[in-house]
């Protein structure tokens, strides 16, 4: 059993091998927006606006960082590093990561959001990385559409569940849509292991990430956690 349970480790740590390198993208991108933001603001004289920029850039350093750390947190921890976190924090943080792409390509963002805790117990940063790329995901399926529009909708109750929706065009192969490599970019674009990855991250979680068509166009897709009460989490 110990045998066998290493090799899943071992076989999860080549997965998240190549997670850290697929989600190293994302804030990489991210910074780059942010330079060049930052010389344009430095040129037009407006200092303050420019320290901001900096200040992004730092923090997404710093998350680079926490990246690469998770791997070797996990290999020495596995799910014992789970802690009690509040989702909407992660959602918060996730948007931020992606505010200059969305902002760019003027994405209208609608979002429900409760105003009560929404409390599991799991790794916050790796449940960021499956939201960031659900939005990466909504983002390249509204390239070609004239008002993009992605929506956001958090509930908490016995289970807490995220569903993100975009207006595109929809998805044509749902039974191989979380398999790894499976992709319908245009090369260059993307490797396919955006969604396999966010999958198994859910599943180690102890929840489910679903997708359907939505009855009026677009994707819809769903993950669903087990909710932490907040005395247990406060307990913590």
């Amino acid at each position: 059993e110990q045998t066998l349970a290493q090799s899943s480790k071992l076989a999860v740590l080549g997965e998240m091998s190549a997670a850290v390198s697929h989600e190293l993208n994302q804030p990489l991108a991210a910074m780059k927006t942010y330079l060049a933001g930052a010389r344009l603001i430095i040129q037009r004289k407006r200092p303050e606006e420019a320290l901001a920029s900096f200040q992004r850039i730092d923090d997404l350093i710093d998350r680079m960082g926490a990246i690469t750390r998770q791997l070797k947190s996990y290999a020495r921890k596995g799910s014992d590093a789970f802690e009690p976190f509040d989702v909407r924090d992660a959602v918060s943080s996730a948007l931020a990561m992606m505010e200059p792409q969305l902002k760019a390509r003027r994405v209208a963002i609608s979002r429900t959001i409760p105003d009560h805790r929404a409390m599991i117990l799991g790794d916050r940063l790796r449940l960021e990385q499956v939201i960031i790329n659900l939005l990466r995901n909504a983002l390249d399926a509204t390239r070609g559409v004239k008002d993009p529009a992605v929506g956001i909708l958090l509930a908490a109750g016995q289970t807490v569940s995220l569903t993100v929706r975009d207006n595109g065009p929809g998805i044509e192969d749902l039974d191989a849509l979380f398999e790894p490599f499976y992709t319908t970019k245009q090369p260059g674009d993307g490797v396919g292991l955006g969604l396999a990855i966010s999958s198994n991250i859910v599943t180690e979680l102890g929840g489910r990430l679903t997708a359907r068509n939505g009855s009026e166009g677009g994707a819809v897709f769903e993950l669903v956690l087990p909710a932490l009460d907040a005395p247990a989490a406060a307990a913590e």
